[in-house]
């Protein structure tokens, strides 16, 4: 038990420090996006029961694959999200004050949305291979079609907040690879349960 427990210990950080490398790597900016959907690959191989992974290589392996293609809807959402932005800055001097609650609400649940159907896509990209543009269809899609596991994702990324501001050591300590880890183990029960006849 002990060996386990240390063997995931280890896989969790050398699984941190990959992510990180190959984060910067790309210069932050362009590192981003394929390294974590290289993080969820693997971490996706783990879920299926593959646990002798060579992970630098592996890691490597879909950071290339997938570069171009993440690195693209990583444009897209970063264009969505300033767009989000600039309606949010803007309510307060375009519209009368009495109107600016349902406008808020409006733009709070779309802006909802369009974060989980974002923490979505790294799934969808390690799980399927689609057309560019079909990963988004996808990943949005799974925002309604399971509620109960986009509410336990919102749950997670809150706690997962929460952590990085009040205990910052434990935090790092977590790292990346356990966030990753959490979605992925949600999402991935349903890609089974829907691309697989016999899956529970």
């Amino acid at each position: 038990m002990i060996f386990k427990i240390a063997d995931l210990i280890y896989r969790f950080v050398a699984l941190n420090l990959i992510w990180l490398l190959f984060f910067l790597m790309g210069l932050g900016i362009l590192g981003f996006m394929p390294a974590t959907v290289a993080l969820f690959s693997v971490i996706r191989k783990w879920l299926m029961g593959e646990q002798d992974l060579r992970l630098f290589k592996m890691f490597f392996h879909y950071y290339k694959a997938e570069f171009v293609r993440s690195n693209i809807l990583w444009g897209i959402f970063l264009i969505i999200f300033y767009v989000i932005y600039v309606n949010f800055s803007f309510v307060s001097f375009y519209y009368a004050e009495h109107i600016h609650i349902y406008l808020y609400v409006v733009i709070f649940s779309f802006a909802a949305i369009v974060l989980m159907t974002f923490v979505n896509i790294f799934s969808v990209m390690a799980h399927f291979e689609f057309k560019t543009l079909q990963y988004i269809k996808v990943a949005a899609g799974m925002v309604f079609l399971r509620p109960l596991n986009t509410l336990m994702q919102l749950i997670w990324l809150a706690a997962y907040y929460i952590l990085a501001l009040t205990s910052t050591t434990l935090f790092v300590a977590i790292g990346i690879s356990v966030f990753a880890f959490v979605l992925m183990s949600i999402n991935y029960r349903t890609f089974i349960k829907y691309t697989d006849p016999e899956g529970e």
